[in-house]
């Protein structure tokens, strides 16, 4: 880390000159503001041993409290280890856990503070650490591995959340993934299967891990984020009455409590996350020792990931000459061709291109207004009315239809009948719109209706599926009423 950092000594003292992004050039002093790191690089950087915060100065045996202690800083650090390095004996060095490291990286760099820099870890500190490793292993002493297993392949199929079809006890390999699809259904599998206490405590849990994860955040998510916080301490001693922890002086856990200070500092925490770096070990170590002969594998992957570089770089220039204008074989610019007059069919394909065109921006447009859409086609043409209602369980579509045409079309004489067909859809596409927190992306939700069906002699038939969807027809009432209650 000191040779990577080292031009940033000079750059922070001395200023560097930078393109800024209105095109002009100033004078740029650039400085270490983020580390992003699991927790033993955090207590190796910090210099302190792993039972210890990397951040604060709390004592191990108030880790699992909701206590806040005073944060290290670099001058301090740095005058505990001048001191013990001179043959000294400091009361800090004991009480703050520090090791001998004498020469920390950080020590050089200007307008920098190391254990300000420390940022959150999503990724390790709350989906594999404080929820994979210990809450989950703490609901499944209580309610047992072989009720949580069984909830979750009782859970009912979905297209957006995962279906663990065996449980969770038999999944060798997590991912953030894995952990992620486990936390949208985790609370409604422990409803009934442990106490309201431990329930609680698994409602803040997730509460503050989806607060974490908001890609932007106001004073009002924040204290959400702190209320969340607020409700895992409250109920968290149900697990030391029911036998199933001594403590909890977890480091990991302990480090929820400077989340919402460095979302203050340094801004949202998806940000900061892991998760990226960690999706380059398969790029940059897995695959390149798949390619190797597994013997003296370092050379062949450096190797590896040079051509890589060499044949992404080849194509990015391919790419950039494809989008030059092209020159005839004189060296002339081909633009002088506009010159010529248009012949009747370079009229036509102009109409054409020009109709297209208006096609596109129609489509753009009706599509921004569009709150739903359903396939070109229908899956299933001219079906019967009993079809319907027993296929489908539509009993009530026909009374049902009738009262919706006389309210949307009263001048209608033709009514529905018994006798009519209807063509059916499996799912109707919704449109909602971004939620500036997670995503600024608008969103599509898919409704499914289908009707079970065989799929051949050798495997089991489909069960029909029928999506529920909750509509908000005031949204000013369901604000002021503070949304769904779980009574």
């Amino acid at each position: 880390m000191r040779t990577l950092l080292q031009p940033l000594v000079k750059a922070g003292n001395e200023g560097v000159e930078m393109t800024c992004a209105d095109g002009y050039v100033r004078r740029v002093f650039p400085i270490l503001a983020a580390f992003v790191a699991d927790h033993p690089e955090q207590c190796l950087i910090a210099c302190c041993q792993e039972n210890f915060c990397p951040r604060c100065t709390v004592s191990p045996r108030d880790r699992g409290e909701q206590k806040y202690s005073p944060l290290r800083t670099e001058p301090s650090v740095r005058s505990t280890l001048y001191q013990k390095q001179s043959g000294e004996d400091p009361l800090e060095f004991e009480d703050e856990g520090l090791r001998e490291i004498y020469a920390p990286f950080w020590a050089d760099l200007p307008h920098s503070d190391i254990f300000s820099c420390i940022s959150p870890d999503i990724l390790h500190q709350l989906h594999k650490g404080v929820f994979k490793d210990h809450f989950v292993k703490w609901c499944s002493d209580i309610a047992g591995e072989h009720v949580i297993d069984s909830r979750f392949h009782a859970m009912s199929t979905h297209p957006e959340l995962r279906h663990f079809k065996k449980g969770i006890s038999s999944v060798s390999q997590w991912t953030g993934k894995e952990h992620k699809e486990m936390q949208k259904v985790y609370l409604g599998v422990l409803a009934g299967a442990v106490p309201a206490e431990v329930l609680a405590a698994a409602r803040g849990l997730l509460d503050f891990i989806y607060y974490a994860q908001y890609q932007s955040h106001t004073t009002e998510t924040l204290n959400h984020m702190q209320e969340a916080l607020d409700l895992f301490h409250a109920n968290k001693d149900a697990f030391v009455d029911l036998n199933i922890r001594e403590h909890f002086n977890i480091p990991k856990l302990h480090s929820m409590l400077h989340y919402i200070l460095s979302i203050q500092k340094l801004g949202s925490v998806d940000g900061l996350n892991s998760e990226g770096p960690e999706r380059l070990h398969i790029d940059y170590a897995k695959k390149g020792y798949r390619a190797s002969n597994k013997n003296d594998y370092t050379i062949q992957m450096a190797k590896w990931l040079q051509r890589q570089e060499s044949i992404d770089l080849r194509t990015a220039y391919l790419r950039w000459c494809d989008n030059l204008v092209p020159y005839d074989e004189e060296g002339e610019d081909n633009d002088a061709a506009d010159d010529v007059p248009n012949t009747a069919d370079d009229v036509d394909r102009d109409v054409e291109v020009e109709r297209i065109n208006e096609d596109q921006v129609t489509a753009v447009k009706g599509s921004e207004l569009t709150l739903y859409r359903i396939a070109k086609t229908p899956a299933f043409s001219s079906v019967p009315l009993r079809r319907l209602e027993q296929a489908y369980g539509a009993s009530q579509f026909l009374p049902a239809l009738k009262v919706f045409l006389q309210e949307n079309i009263p001048a209608r004489i033709l009514q529905p009948n018994e006798y009519d067909r209807y063509n059916l859809y499996n799912a109707i596409y919704i449109t909602l719109p971004s939620e500036p927190h997670i995503s600024d992306r608008k969103r599509q939700k898919t409704l499914h209706a289908t009707a079970g069906h065989s799929n051949g002699p050798r495997k089991p038939p489909s069960p029909a599926q029928f999506d529920t969807a909750l509509l908000i027809e005031d949204l000013d009432l369901h604000r002021d009423s503070g949304g769904l209650s779980g009574a």
